[in-house]
């Protein structure tokens, strides 16, 4: 097959499958993601509340609103996939599954990172801020309140070692808090785990950039870079001497880059190929796990318990020679490592090798899928752009109560339709590393349960 023929292809299936299972599932869809909206709006009226209040109450009041938006997206994820079947494309032989691929819980402190990830490099927690903001404006009818942005910034710079503890107090009770998860099971810890992360992540790129931004400033005023300085003015100088012009020709090339180039690959490009890596932690390690083996057609009989970041503690401990210590003292070094370790097992790798996992999907496969993720965020710009034009122009006072409604009308039924896009994008790059594995590798499997 040519590579246009295999384009269109890829094309045809994502369009016709995800209308397909989006038919069938809308009203459960609907559903969840309707709960979803609502959570995020009475977190947001609610932390409007209390903001003139407490600043950190705020915050995780905020972190809950986010934790709403996730858990429709996890939910919607995983009933699209059972829809089409991806569980049971495992072949039968290592479909035994983890417990925590089942687990609520576990998908959602997985997928929190590049979840939060997404939505700060975006821009969306911004506009929530914003959104936030203007609540709070308007229920104390005063212009001139400060955004959480704001308190968090004046914190930053004025106590920054109140706002260092607070980001490294997070980070300690929260991986205390996942160990004991880890020990005991118990759900109700593993929901304070997702609470206590979308805390600690809302801190830290809210408050703890100002922090970083505030050492950068602090290295670009040392002499020695206004040395480094004065030697780049210096070969400007020496290259404005040529007949073409260098300096002025690199400048309009950098500049063409970051006005241009690079804002239409983020958010074209990497966005839906991010938001494809997240659908893959929710669909489970197993399938991952599998998914890889095909890539890299490795036989089965090679995978190793403990030899990949989703395994257990204990399996990790073993694989990495940590044997259990007899003094207390190398007994509390040992143990921190492993938590250190365990937490970048357990949140950061299994978000890379997703990322790595996706794009050895193949150059075909990701154009085609990215121009459906546009064809589907254009269709939704028309929705907005149609809806705001029906509506008209009002003033303040009635887009405060009526702007969430419209949201809701313009995300019902294209968030749906975006998450079975995921599922059905998915389910394609599972099929292509199965076809392209080893025939050792692959095993029989049962067929997609996707409707002709």
């Amino acid at each position: 097959m040519n590579p246009l023929s295999q384009l269109w292809t890829d094309i045809r299936i994502l369009i016709v499958d995800t209308i397909k299972v989006w038919w069938r599932l809308f009203p459960q869809l609907a559903v969840i993601y309707l709960l979803g909206w609502l959570g995020f709006q009475v977190a947001l009226k609610f932390a409007a509340f209390v903001e003139g209040q407490n600043v950190w109450l705020t915050i995780a009041i905020f972190s809950f609103g986010f934790l709403t938006k996730l858990v429709p997206i996890v939910l919607m994820l995983r009933l699209a996939g059972r829809e089409l079947g991806i569980r049971e494309m495992i072949p039968e032989e290592d479909n035994k599954q983890d417990d925590r691929d089942n687990s609520i819980t576990h998908l959602l402190a997985v997928t929190l990172l590049p979840f939060m990830g997404i939505y700060a490099a975006f821009g969306q927690l911004n506009d929530a801020a914003n959104e936030l903001w203007i609540n709070q404006m308007v229920r104390n009818s005063a212009l001139g309140s400060d955004t959480v942005l704001n308190h968090l910034a004046n914190i930053a710079n004025d106590q920054p070692l109140l706002m260092l503890a607070v980001v490294v107090g997070a980070y300690v009770v929260r991986r205390g808090v996942d160990l004991l998860h880890d020990k005991t099971g118990w759900r109700v810890l593993g929901i304070g785990v997702a609470l206590l992360e979308a805390f600690f992540m809302l801190v830290v790129v809210f408050g703890g950039i100002r922090l970083i931004q505030q050492i950068i400033n602090w290295v670009m005023s040392r002499a020695f870079v206004g040395w480094l300085a004065t030697a780049r003015d210096a070969i400007r100088d020496v290259l404005a001497l040529l007949p073409f012009r260098v300096p002025e020709l690199i400048d309009q090339l950098v500049r063409f880059y970051l006005d241009n180039v690079w804002p239409s690959f983020w958010e074209v490009v990497s966005q839906p190929i991010i938001w494809l890596a997240v659908a893959a932690l929710v669909f489970g390690t197993h399938v991952m796990s599998v998914a890889e083996l095909w890539r890299s057609r490795r036989p089965l009989a090679s995978r190793l318990r403990g030899a990949t970041s989703f395994d257990d503690r204990g399996d990790r401990r073993r694989l990495r020679g940590i044997k259990p210590p007899s003094a207390p003292v190398q007994r509390f070094f040992v143990e921190f490592k492993e938590a250190v370790l365990g937490d970048i097992d357990d949140k950061y790798l299994p978000t890379i090798n997703s990322v790595r996992l996706i794009l050895r999907a193949g150059v075909i496969f990701l154009g085609a899928y990215v121009i459906v993720y546009a064809i589907h965020q254009i269709l939704n710009n028309y929705l907005r752009l149609l809806v705001k034009g029906i509506v008209g122009g009002h003033d303040i006072d009635f887009w405060v109560p009526f702007d969430p409604l419209l949201d809701l009308i313009y995300n019902l039924p294209f968030e749906p339709l975006r998450m079975c896009l995921l599922a059905v994008a998915f389910r394609r790059c599972l099929e292509l590393f199965r076809a392209r594995a080893h025939p050792t590798d692959r095993l029989p499997a049962p067929a997609p349960q996707v409707v002709a």
